[in-house]
């Protein structure tokens, strides 16, 4: 049986007082070291990764006498960093010893040798090796690496950079982290990346919007860029009072300056609690989130990478919807005089479709919304999947004849 789809793709506080103009705000940054996987992963979008081979890279040789060895190649924008993982005995059950050919030579010695340390964060099991310091290309790096599971590992920096301002009234924290490991603060998202944020590259800005003091969602780690905490820094950016800036970092690095848009807006509407849009407008990608079914956005045509819209229940709590527009991304145009409604979202609807292959019966739920898209995940107030309904077979009479439950696939 099929159901809803579900898609996982998944400090010290500074205080503004100088710098400041109606347009213009300085933010004194902090360095905090993450705490744990999870920080590692969610406030990284899982920094640079790779996928396992269990084939040597071009120039190497099989790494003889370890245990289920296989290879990997993180390549970062100065330097492509190789490395071989391996298990710690036949009996363990994670990859816990790693190498990383730091100087090129194309061998792996003892003196490369990394030690892991396994953690666990809900369902995900992790091996965290380090934190490493090297220099490279003349650069300090700074880092810790991730093995994910059994099939692909990270490297990410070892903190975030973090401060604290007032915009309009509202009190947040703001931060940044060097998400493509350069050794640079404020590189903006390539634009016309790929929808999940894959191949963005550029850093990770950190934007605590509903002011509980946290970053993201750590449940859905390298999936909190679709909640509109954490993303990639683009060339415009929304922050807590609803308007858009332009964020540089000064040349040491020490704060990060946001200076307001005063393009003329327009307002965009959709008949929900909350929602959150990944679009492609005049400048490149956009997060925007919009609160009580509407928000503002500069004149202009948009298209719409993917979508959150979020609905309270009968107790206040929310519940959301993703889409992700893969094959046609909806269009949409705003202008000053007249609310753009969004070519999508509620009212959704339950579909029900049946295959038969020769005496068999396939029965698969999804839900879709006005416009026919389908909806790829819902998310309970918990971040959780919802409940697997049942399926009730019953003859002419009412009598029932089958049950079976529906399965998340």
């Amino acid at each position: 049986m099929k159901a809803l789809p579900l898609l996982f793709f998944l400090a010290v506080f500074a205080t503004v007082s100088v710098g400041q103009t109606a347009n213009r705000v300085e933010v004194p940054l902090n360095f905090k070291k993450f705490q744990n996987a999870g920080e590692m992963i969610t406030l990284t979008l899982g920094g640079v990764t790779n996928f396992f081979d269990v084939r040597p890279p071009k120039g190497y040789s099989p790494f003889t006498g370890a245990i289920k060895p296989v290879f990997f190649q993180l390549r970062l924008e100065d330097v492509t960093l190789t490395g071989v993982l391996a298990r710690s005995s036949a009996k363990a059950k994670s990859y816990d010893r790693l190498w990383v050919d730091w100087n090129g030579d194309k061998k792996f010695t003892g003196d490369e040798k990394l030690m892991g340390t396994e953690t666990v964060k809900g369902e995900e099991k992790f091996v965290v090796f380090g934190p490493v310091e090297r220099t490279l290309n003349e650069r300090k790096l700074e880092a810790f690496f991730l093995v994910h599971g059994d099939y692909h590992i990270h490297i990410v920096p070892a903190g975030y950079y973090e401060g604290e301002t007032e915009l309009n009234g509202r009190n947040f924290k703001l931060g940044l982290t060097d998400g493509n490991m350069n050794g640079v603060l404020g590189d903006k998202a390539a634009i016309g990346a790929g929808l999940s944020g894959s191949g963005w590259g550029g850093d990770v800005l950190l934007v605590d919007f509903d002011g509980d003091g946290v970053f993201g969602i750590q449940k859905l780690a390298e999936a909190a860029f679709l909640f509109g905490e954490v993303y990639y820094l683009t060339h415009l950016v929304q922050l807590p009072d609803g308007n858009f800036y332009r964020i540089k970092v000064s040349e040491d690095g020490s704060k990060l300056l946001l200076e307001r848009d005063n393009s003329p807006t327009g307002k965009v509407k959709m008949v929900c609690k909350r929602f959150t849009l990944g679009l492609m407008g005049q400048e490149g990608n956009l997060v925007v989130r919009g609160q009580d079914g509407e928000c503002l956005l500069s004149t202009g045509v948009y298209q719409t990478q993917w979508a959150v819209i979020a609905e309270a229940d009968e107790q206040g709590k929310l519940w959301q919807a993703l889409l992700f527009f893969y094959r046609q991304s909806p269009r949409f145009r705003v202008t000053k005089d007249k609310p753009a409604d969004l070519p999508f979202g509620p009212p959704f609807k339950l579909v029900l479709d049946v295959g038969r292959e020769g005496k068999k019966l396939e029965f698969s739920l999804s839900l879709e919304d006005k416009s026919g898209n389908s909806v790829n995940a819902i998310f309970t107030p918990d971040m959780e999947q919802p409940k697997e309904p049942n399926l009730v077979i019953t003859d002419m009479k009412g009598k029932v004849v089958k049950t079976e439950k529906f399965h998340h696939g």
